[in-house]
């Protein structure tokens, strides 16, 4: 097979940033929030711990062993086993996921803007049941659950309308819990849930180089239960970060080592999966963005380091845009940071569906950022040099000036290529004939004939009413 990635850096490069970001947190550490248990954990393992400060340096040799037992491999679970998911991809392309956190929602019939409801995010999730290239999902934030809670409502909402893998954002150290809770009573128990993880968890750095009460309480549940990991950086070049994009990856990447170090300190071989998540800083405006070439650029040098220098499976943004709409900016910006990205040989494109440096998400984007994933990978899948790939027996036998059109070989592999659905090809004439809609116009009526059809992957009512009673649980405690 031949299959190409590209590449900003040499293996010498590699090998200077490699020695650099181990060195970085050998002389100079990351700083916890007071949490004991972890505190104790990591100097029982022999980091370099300072109690007072919460300063945690990690040896060398310390931190060559957590990052040998870090799993390259690993499955994110799911309630049906078509949607399990083997990580690195099989293909040796990726998956991809839809935007997280957003409380924004542009209506798929008005497109007004107004905030997620809970109403919203169970409609999100049907839709993404119907759209193969969305391999799991993220909750949305809902405006109409309880502050406090939002995170559990917003869960339960997913596990009851999806049987893809979903990926898990805390909003609170004490709501770890009770996501974890209905997670383990839609599993069937604890020991199920680690055989079939249904959900991952994210845990993010505070840049720079500090990690809050929060996040370490993640990292600890879930590397005792076997849950993978999204170890996540968000640094903002100029701002949270250097202004230099090879400094923003050290930072980057020195932080989710940070992250691989406690997992492995709590549970040696707990799975954790690389996301250095890149934003540059506008300087005329102090805004996050997302898609401009330097955040593009500085994601890409960042997988392709540490997949390159760790071995780890990487996640990143896939697709989006800095755009408040879903508008030509916005379908320029995100094609060239899917495809940039594919060929970085991201393993995780995340991001469907979200527009406003990811504060908001259209579900008709969604359903065009699926199809172009689809393209995206069939743009990344390669070649074989077999026999019948080189077609050398149909070269040979046809005369010059001829055609391929009715040979045997063309009719075998007439149907090989990539066929899109909302995407057109036909000639002028027939589209005034038979089409006259422009993309937005069919891509509206795919989402009406989705939602108007039953969403067949519901949970079953006795396990819905087990959720409802963990999130009445979480309310009484978390909302007092």
């Amino acid at each position: 097979m031949i299959a190409s990635h590209f590449t900003y850096l040499d293996q010498s490069q590699i090998a200077a940033l490699r020695d650099k970001v181990l060195e970085f947190l050998k002389q100079h550490g990351v700083k916890l929030d007071p949490h004991q248990e972890m505190l104790e954990i990591l100097a029982d393992a022999g980091a370099r711990v300072d109690s007072a400060s919460g300063m945690v340096r990690f040896p060398r040799p310390l931190l060559e062993d957590f990052l040998q037992q870090a799993p390259k491999t690993m499955t994110l679970g799911a309630r049906t086993p078509q949607h399990r998911l083997q990580l690195p991809r099989p293909d040796g392309t990726f998956y991809a996921r839809s935007g997280t956190g957003s409380h924004g929602w542009i209506d798929p019939e008005t497109d007004y803007y107004r905030k997620v409801s809970l109403e919203d995010l169970a409609n999100w999730a049907k839709l993404i049941n119907r759209l193969d290239e969305i391999s799991f999902l993220p909750f949305l934030f809902p405006d109409d659950a309880p502050t406090a809670s939002a995170d559990v409502h917003a869960l339960a909402v997913l596990l009851k309308n999806s049987d893809k893998h979903l990926w898990v954002q805390p909003y609170s150290a004490q709501s770890v819990e009770y996501l974890i809770r209905l997670a383990t009573a839609v599993a069937g128990g604890e020991d199920s849930l680690r055989e079939n993880p249904l959900i991952s968890m994210i845990a993010c750095s505070l840049t720079p180089r500090a990690f809050k009460h929060m996040d370490l309480e993640i990292i600890l549940r879930s590397a005792r239960l076997g849950l993978p990991i999204h170890a996540c950086s968000l640094p903002g070049a100029g701002g949270t970060a250097p202004a230099t994009m090879p400094g923003v990856v050290i930072l980057a990447t020195a932080e989710i080592l940070a992250m691989v170090a406690m997992a492995q300190a709590v549970a040696p071989g707990a799975p954790v999966i690389a996301c250095p998540i890149i934003f540059s800083t506008d300087m005329k405006t102090g805004r996050s963005l997302q898609a401009s070439v330097e955040a593009i650029s500085g994601a890409a040098l960042a997988i392709q380091f540490i997949k390159a220098a760790f071995g780890l499976p990487t996640h990143n943004y896939g697709s989006g845009s800095d755009a408040p709409l879903p508008d030509g900016q916005s379908m320029s910006e995100r094609a060239m940071l899917t495809t940039f990205m594919a060929a970085s040989g991201l393993d995780i494109l995340g991001g469907a569906g979200q527009l406003e440096v990811a504060t908001t998400v259209s579900p008709l984007q969604l359903m065009v950022d699926n199809e172009v994933f689809a393209m995206a990978r069939h743009l990344m899948t390669g070649f074989e040099l077999s026999d019948d790939q080189l077609a050398w027996e149909v070269l040979v036998e046809t005369e010059p000036g001829q055609h391929f059109l009715t040979s045997r070989h063309t009719l075998m592999h007439c149907r090989d290529a990539f066929t899109p659905h909302n995407f057109i090809r036909c000639a002028r004439g027939s589209w005034e004939r038979e089409v006259q809609k422009d993309l937005w116009q069919r891509v509206r009526e795919q989402h009406r004939d989705i939602m108007s059809q039953e969403n067949t992957a519901r949970l079953p009512q006795d396990q819905a009413q087990e959720l409802d009673a963990i999130v009445q649980g979480a309310d009484r405690r978390l909302c007092a």
